[in-house]
């Protein structure tokens, strides 16, 4: 119905907050400043993200329409209490409307916000907001389009157990995305496993990579925490299967006595079991936990550090072929990537150069030998963070990499409307 047309309306779903989702803003962004129309829905959740969200909102020319899932809200027990019965019934029955409704209780308050929004293009963010990009686009004759950020099916661990949830989003992710005007994919490793999977045409992928903007002005020799010589680390969640606790060893094992810096919201019982081991092997002063911070300040918060640690163990699929956002912010800010040896790591370690140095995952003599490699030898640590600077000024940014989402947003102008199945 807008072939041909240049701008277009771009309706963006995520089942996730506005301040806890730079990938959906960094797209609302830059299809904004190309002179689209955006509307993006997200949710609200957590009282704590909420000045996050004010701050995006603030700065967007875009618009934003947060559907409030507070639990003190009435209806969410009852969507939580829905979801879980159509996720049971799934597993007896694997029909595609219970799978619809058993991925996630924002699934259908999402569908009931899309459809209400008359756009050219639907871009689904997780596959709990696929459903309502694709009924949305139904309902609207229009297009819809998927980004994913992991390889959601290889969430979980292999194990047998996790079969069930594994089936859900397979039953969800099977039938709508070869109907799909695009999709983009967070790293190589993803986008492979979703051809792999889906038997589709390989995602194009779109690197976790931010704006020069919210980098440092100059590249720096070396960090200036205190005390130092300092390793960091962040996620949204500081939690198992981040390799951490190889961290915690490492730090005691390096002759260089480095000091771990770990950003994010501890997970439930987790920050006592590391302070536990750092307890245990004599290096609990050398631990330190820095309060969550917005995402445009990632990058001028980790230029105070050292070296940057990406510590993936490899736990799952998309584990091993995910490339974490923290890898990228790093480089923006100018600090050298340690990183684990998973495949995604060692994919990309030969485009990083310098600036990176791989280690045995899960091996903390080997990961400590690493920490000594750069913080042993300030020469080369100031030569690896130069080169991580040069990354992120001339290769490494979403100024750049944006080019690649509007170059798929101008080829729809030759594209039909498809059916779903």
């Amino acid at each position: 119905m807008y072939c041909g047309v240049e701008q277009i309306h771009v309706c963006i779903l995520t089942p996730g907050a506005l301040g806890s989702n730079p990938r959906v803003v960094k797209e609302a962004n830059a299809l904004s400043n190309a002179g689209h129309r955006v509307t993006v829905i997200a949710t609200r959740t957590l009282a704590e993200v909420d000045a996050r969200d004010d701050a995006v909102l603030a700065d967007a020319n875009w618009v934003g329409c947060r559907l409030d899932f507070r639990q003190r809200h009435t209806g969410w027990q009852f969507r939580r209490a829905k979801q879980l019965i159509c996720a049971s019934a799934f597993r007896r029955i694997q029909h595609a409307s219970l799978a619809e409704g058993g991925i996630s209780p924002f699934t259908n308050p999402l569908i009931a916000a899309a459809t209400q929004i008359v756009a050219d293009l639907y871009i689904a963010h997780h596959p709990a907001a696929l459903p309502a990009a694709v009924i949305a686009a139904r309902h609207r004759g229009a297009l819809y389009a998927f980004d994913a950020e992991d390889f959601h099916i290889g969430e979980w661990p292999d194990d047998a157990i996790y079969d069930a949830n594994r089936s859900l989003i397979r039953a969800i992710e099977g039938r709508y995305l070869p109907g799909c005007v695009y999709v983009t994919a967070a790293s190589p490793g993803i986008a492979d496993a979703y051809a792999e999977a889906y038997g589709i045409v390989r995602p194009t992928v779109l690197l976790n990579v931010f704006p020069r903007a919210e980098a440092p002005p100059l590249p720096t020799p070396s960090g200036a925490a205190d005390p130092g010589p300092s390793v960091y680390w962040f996620s949204q969640t500081i939690g198992s299967n981040r390799g951490l606790e190889c961290a915690v060893q490492a730090i005691a094992c390096a002759r260089t006595r480095p000091h771990l810096y770990l950003r994010g919201s501890p997970a439930a019982g987790f920050l006592d079991q590391l302070v536990g081991l750092a307890h245990s092997i004599k290096v609990v002063d050398r631990i330190h936990i820095l309060p969550p911070a917005a995402p445009h300040e990632m990058s001028t918060l980790a230029a105070l550090y050292d070296v940057g640690l990406s510590s993936e163990p490899g736990h799952s699929s998309n584990n091993r072929v995910a490339l974490g956002n923290k890898i990228f912010t790093y480089l923006l800010g100018g600090l050298p990537v340690v990183m684990s040896d998973i495949p995604a790591h060692r994919a990309i370690a030969p485009e990083l150069g310098a600036a990176s140095l791989l280690y045995s995952k899960e091996d903390a003599e080997s990961l400590a030998e690493a920490l000594d490699a750069l913080l042993g030898d300030p020469p080369a640590l100031a030569t690896a963070r130069a080169a991580a600077f040069n990354l992120g000024q001339l290769r490494a940014n979403w100024d750049l990499e944006q080019d690649i989402l509007l170059r798929l947003i101008e080829q729809m102008r030759n594209c039909p409307t498809p059916t779903a199945r």
